[in-house]
């Protein structure tokens, strides 16, 4: 089997409760790399009113990455305000230059610092940490990724750290390049909860071993299916919530990052053809048509089928939708946890969801990135290090 072919050929389990079971995880090969990006001060960019453009530079960061081979299938993760990708040897160069073309992007088109970097896996090794690869079936079309080892949070804190991760670092250099950004999306309302609250949850485990940590992440992802019912009763993601916009302020957002670096006659084409699809969406989502092939009337089902709003990457990231008393009953049981040193954790709280999306094609491979409104994962984040300062962790 050829290195490249890592993660397309590890097995697919059944279901998100894989990610505390250590023994469903393989080590990343010896030549592979963890690609790591997140935008700087993305607090103060949200606060700004940036909280769509945020979630856009780093969809737009796992579009990039994933365009350079489209053959070669690459575990990655959505962040909230970034996200990691693991990527073979022979991705190096091409993928440095999406970076690059990206950073340059996020600068010019959002006023965005987004830090890149790459980060051989000999290099996480060698710090004591590993990079562990599962994968796991959200759908029928849908697999997604899971990471244990503390190896995707180290690479990601390197990359932040001016000093030493500089090596590992890209700054913009030389001329400004495109990239390919092809089928990233950005086209739907904020999806409001059915419930009364949508919140973004992180929860990182403390444990003296691996076994203690993975035993501990399994009990926090019982309580939390205990506290908010099965995935139908709390996915973030429902089809009475799911409406196209037309609101320009909205869709701008896709606009820059499709046609950054474009002249003015492809970005007006850009729009004209984005209203276009908006418009013919909607027709054909209503009537229930059938139209080149894709079944419109079951399309929001099997979107909702193809979201992310509960991963792994050696943290837990959850965004769900709820009561405030489901809210107040877990917020108790991971206080507990945190006073016994446990784990810590963040909770951000908002009344929608937000949903970027990359579209590879319409009948099956359409992959979406979920994320709770005004802050959702970075805001949480930014909780969770706070009560990491506070311990004196």
């Amino acid at each position: 089997m050829s290195s490249d072919e890592f993660y397309s050929k590890l097995p697919v389990h059944a279901d998100f409760s894989v990610v505390s079971v250590l023994s469903k995880y393989s080590k990343l090969p010896d030549d592979w790399l963890i690609v790591s990006a997140d935008i700087q001060n993305s607090t103060g960019a949200i606060k700004a009113g940036k909280y769509k453009a945020v979630n856009i530079v780093g969809v737009s960061i796992i579009t990039a990455i994933k365009n350079i081979s489209p053959l070669i299938l690459l575990p990655s993760m959505f962040g909230g305000d970034g996200a990691s990708l693991c990527i073979p040897a022979s991705l190096v160069e091409k993928a440095k230059k999406a970076l690059i073309a990206t950073k340059y992007m996020a600068e010019k088109q959002f006023g965005l610092n987004l830090r890149v970097g790459i980060v051989p896996i000999a290099v996480v090794r060698s710090a004591g940490h590993e990079v562990l690869v599962s994968r796991y079936r959200m759908s029928e079309h849908y697999t997604q990724a899971a990471f244990s080892g503390g190896g995707i949070e180290y690479a990601e804190n390197l990359i932040k750290d001016d000093k030493a991760g500089q090596q590992f670092r890209f700054e913009n250099m030389g001329e400004e390049t495109k990239t390919d950004y092809s089928g990233l999306e950005c086209r739907w309302n904020n999806i409001p909860s059915k419930h009364g609250e949508t919140i973004a949850l992180i929860v990182k485990v403390l444990a003296a071993s691996i076994d203690e940590e993975s035993k501990i992440y399994n009990d926090i992802i019982v309580k939390i299916q205990h506290i908010y019912g099965a995935d139908d009763e709390c996915q973030p993601v429902h089809e009475a919530g799911l409406s196209l916009t037309s609101n320009i302020n909205k869709l701008k957002n896709e606009v820059s990052v499709r046609t950054h670096k474009e002249s003015t006659f492809s970005i007006l084409n850009y729009w004209v053809k984005l209203y276009i699809q908006n418009i013919l969406g909607w027709v054909f989502m209503t009537f229930k048509l059938n139209v080149a092939g894709v079944a419109w009337g079951s399309y929001k089902s099997e979107l909702i089928s193809n979201t992310d709003f509960k991963k792994f990457d050696g943290i837990l990231r959850q965004v769900i939708s709820g009561t405030k008393k489901q809210r107040e009953e877990l917020v108790a049981y991971l206080k507990e946890k945190y006073t016994n040193k446990e784990c810590v954790y963040g909770i951000h709280v908002s009344n929608s969801a937000l949903m970027t999306c990359m579209i590879d094609n319409r009948v099956g491979e359409h992959f979406h990135f979920v994320d709770a409104a005004d802050g959702g994962y970075a805001i949480a984040a930014l909780q969770m290090k706070e009560q990491i300062k506070s311990a004196e962790l």
